[in-house]
């Protein structure tokens, strides 16, 4: 049984775009692999001989990560953050606690403390094992664990953007 107080869940509420660096001109769809891969790593420095700023596009919309060379979407995410490792049988290894903005019993959610949130797969249709992996190895954090990183999250982590928001602003705790 869940109950929630609608109030509470609109508060805990973060919106958060993505908006990719894209090459400009787009390839090709028949451009051979190699092609792109060579236009990923020589972007910045072609970017910077043409006059192009990396960091923002003409319009001032500064980008979040460094897209493949293909034509990429700007993503546009709403999260409910709530903490429910302090209410449930999470593993000790991961990476929240209980310093989240909103936990479970703030929000009015009643959980079974005894079984935890699934984990499922890419499209949510099957349950899958739960793997934790360290903000330091999503590279959301620099390896030292004390500082916000600067790399492109995206080959490994696609949301890791919104993760970094979220751990300066309180709400997923790096320690």
């Amino acid at each position: 049984v869940v109950a929630v107080d609608p109030t509470k869940i609109v508060k805990s509420m973060r919106i958060y775009t993505m908006f990719p660096q894209m090459p400009n001109p787009l390839p090709l769809p028949s451009t051979p692999s190699h092609e792109l891969q060579n236009e990923i790593v020589n972007r910045r420095h072609n970017m910077v001989q043409s006059g192009r700023n990396p960091h923002q596009d003409k319009y001032g919309r500064t980008y979040t990560h460094i897209s493949t060379s293909n034509v990429s979407n700007t993503i546009h995410g709403i999260y409910f953050p709530i903490d429910v490792t302090t209410t449930t049988n999470l593993s000790s290894s991961n990476s929240l606690d209980a310093n989240s903005d909103a936990d479970a019993d703030d929000l009015g959610l009643d959980l079974d403390l005894e079984i935890p949130p699934p984990a499922f797969d890419l499209f949510g249709t099957k349950e899958i094992k739960r793997e934790w992996v360290s903000l330091e190895d999503l590279r959301v954090l620099d390896k030292d664990g004390m500082n916000i990183s600067t790399e492109d999250t995206k080959p490994i982590f696609i949301s890791g953007f919104i993760v970094r928001e979220l751990v300066k602003e309180g709400v997923i705790s790096s320690h």
